[in-house]
C-alpha cells in the first residue's frame, strides 16, 4: 500500500495536479458552463488541493470540499485555505473504498485516485451514494491500457506507487462505472473539449455519471 504521509511529508512534496495541472480547474470550469455551476462541490482523494483552491479562489459561491486519506496534506490544505482566506473552501480526512462523510454533493469530482484504492468497484458505488440527485460524478479511473502504459514507462519507485494498477488488481473499464451505478456514462474528455488540447490519453480514460 502506498505510504501517503511519508509521500505528504511536509518538506518533500510539491503542490500539483498529478493529470493535466493546473489546466484541470479549467476543464472543471468548463463541464460548469455546460451542465450547470453548482453549489456544493467535493474532490475525493483530493491531494495537494491544485482545483479545489482554484475553484474555490474563482467561484466565492460554490461551497469546495476536498478530502483526503492524508492527515499532513488536509492539514497543510486548510493552513493554505485560512491563510488565503478562502471561507468557502474546506478539508477532512476520509478515504475510499467507503467515504464517511455523510454530505451529499453537486459534483463529486474523483481523478487520479482510482489507481490507489484496493477496491474499485466498492469506491465507485460510494462515490456515487455522495451525489445529489440531479447532479454528476467525474471519475478517471484505470483500465488496460493505464496498465500496459504503465507497466511500458515506469521504473523503481513509480512502479511500486502504481502496484495495484500493474498487477491488474484494480483495472476496470467504463462498463464496469456504467454496471456499478446503473447509468450510462459519457466521455467526460470529450464533453469538455480537453482531447482537443491533446493531453489525454487511453490509459487516463475520465467519465461524467449523472444522479
Amino acid at each position: 500500500m502506498m505510504d501517503w504521509e511519508r509521500f505528504y511529508d511536509r518538506a518533500n512534496y510539491d503542490r500539483c495536479a498529478y493529470i493535466g495541472g493546473e489546466r484541470m480547474a479549467d476543464l472543471v470550469e468548463r463541464f460548469f458552463e455546460r451542465e450547470g455551476t453548482p453549489e456544493e462541490f467535493a474532490s475525493v482523494g483530493c491531494g495537494p488541493g491544485v482545483v479545489p483552491f482554484l475553484l474555490a479562489e474563482r467561484h466565492p459561491d460554490i461551497e469546495v470540499f476536498g478530502f483526503d486519506i492524508s492527515e499532513t496534506v488536509v492539514r497543510d490544505n486548510a493552513e493554505k485555505a485560512t491563510e488565503e482566506k478562502l471561507d468557502n473552501l474546506h478539508f477532512a480526512v476520509d478515504s475510499l473504498p467507503d467515504l464517511d462523510t455523510d454530505r451529499r454533493f453537486d459534483v463529486v469530482y474523483s481523478v487520479a485516485t482510482l489507481y490507489f484504492v484496493e477496491e474499485p468497484r466498492r469506491a465507485i458505488e460510494s462515490l456515487y451514494s455522495h451525489v445529489s440527485e440531479g447532479g454528476h460524478l467525474i471519475l478517471n479511473y484505470p483500465n488496460e491500457e493505464s496498465r500496459k502504459t504503465f507497466d511500458r514507462e515506469f521504473e523503481g519507485r513509480k512502479r511500486e506507487s502504481f502496484e495495484l494498477v500493474l498487477s491488474g488488481a484494480n483495472v476496470i473499464s467504463e462498463e464496469v462505472v456504467r454496471e456499478v451505478t446503473g447509468v450510462d456514462t459519457r466521455n467526460y474528455w470529450k464533453l469538455v473539449d480537453a482531447e482537443a488540447e491533446g493531453f489525454v490519453d487511453a490509459a487516463t480514460p475520465c467519465v461524467v455519471v449523472e444522479k
